[in-house]
């Protein structure tokens, strides 16, 4: 991530400087530190080169066409991640550090330019670079634990709720269907009594494993909460949510045995959005779920669901 101070060799600086001697003279001051340097002497090549790689930007402010200062709020706008960009440049009035600064730019070295001097800007800016990437990583570390389940490392309620509305969206735009399972595991109290807690979280774990390995990559798993997980099938019609549901059933039961807990089975409900339906997230969740209770009340280790040809099966059943 944060590669500036740690790996100079690593650390790219681009300059942008139209007049190539000049270029030349920048480039040196920076490979003399050991940094990689890349010259773009027009606002095209610039562009060109800038991505999320580049930890540093020295600015010629007075270029053809497209000067310094439109240049670097042109770079501000298509930045992902913060990249420090030190103006290089012959203005050394107020007014030109004040437009510089409100465009973007971290600081200013008047031209001619004294090497001595670049250098230790360049030095606090790659300092700069280095802390914001830091911090960048610190949050994305914590929005991805916001949105994932600790212990079985499958998207967790949050996230769920969130992604059950941009499926919904889909299925109707694309008018496809969208299928919820609900899977509970069958007398998960009674694990935790018996057999500890810690066996109870190495069946959730299994659990999460499981849905992770048998749903698609265009299909979603979440832990819901508790021993109640969730996977939204996209574009799963009702026959095709119900085999995917008895697949997880069987599997969870023929496999559970390798695990502390033994042997164990689970039951699942099953609804299906149609998109000549107006249902929302929440009438879709509270359908899959009577149909859980009812496999629940059905003596558990089944599948409730919309799917009229199973009606006839002896695994799952259809609520009407």
């Amino acid at each position: 991530m944060a590669r500036a101070l740690g790996d100079p060799a690593s650390t790219k600086i681009l300059i942008v400087e139209d007049d190539p001697a000049e270029a030349d003279t920048v480039a040196e001051a920076v490979f003399a530190l050991g940094y990689e340097a890349v010259i773009a002497l027009n606002w095209t090549e610039a562009l060109r080169h800038y991505d999320d790689s580049v930890d540093l930007v020295l600015m010629d402010a007075v270029m053809p066409e497209v000067d310094g200062f439109k240049l670097t709020r042109m770079l501000r706008d298509r930045a992902r991640t913060y990249t420090p960009i030190l103006f290089l440049t012959a203005l050394g009035d107020a007014a030109a550090k004040e437009l510089g600064m409100s465009v973007g730019a971290d600081d200013f070295l008047t031209k001619p330019l004294d090497v001595f001097e670049l250098r230790v800007r360049m030095s606090a800016m790659l300092r700069i670079r280095q802390l914001t990437q830091e911090l960048e990583a610190e949050r994305h570390s914590y929005q991805r634990l916001a949105h994932v389940d600790t212990l079985t490392g499958i998207p967790n309620r949050r996230s769920y709720d969130e992604r059950v509305e941009t499926e919904l969206a889909i299925a109707r735009r694309n008018e496809q269907p969208l299928s919820l399972l609900l899977v509970d595991i069958d007398h998960f109290k009674a694990i935790n009594d018996e057999r500890g807690h810690n066996v109870g979280d190495e069946i959730l774990v299994f659990t999460g494993q499981l849905l992770r390995d048998v749903t698609r990559q265009s299909d979603w798993a979440f832990r819901y909460g508790g021993e109640e997980f969730a996977v939204l099938a996209r574009a799963t019609h009702p026959r095709g949510a119900m085999i995917l549901a008895e697949r997880i059933r069987s599997i969870f039961e023929n496999l559970s045995e390798q695990t502390s807990a033994g042997r164990r089975t689970c039951s699942i409900g099953v609804a299906t959005y149609v998109h000549a339906d107006d249902e929302t997230a929440e009438e879709l969740f509270a359908r899959a779920d009577a149909r859980l209770y009812a496999a629940k009340q059905a003596g558990r280790n089944c599948i409730m669901g919309d799917d009229e040809e199973s009606q006839t099966s002896g695994i799952y059943t259809v609520i009407e």
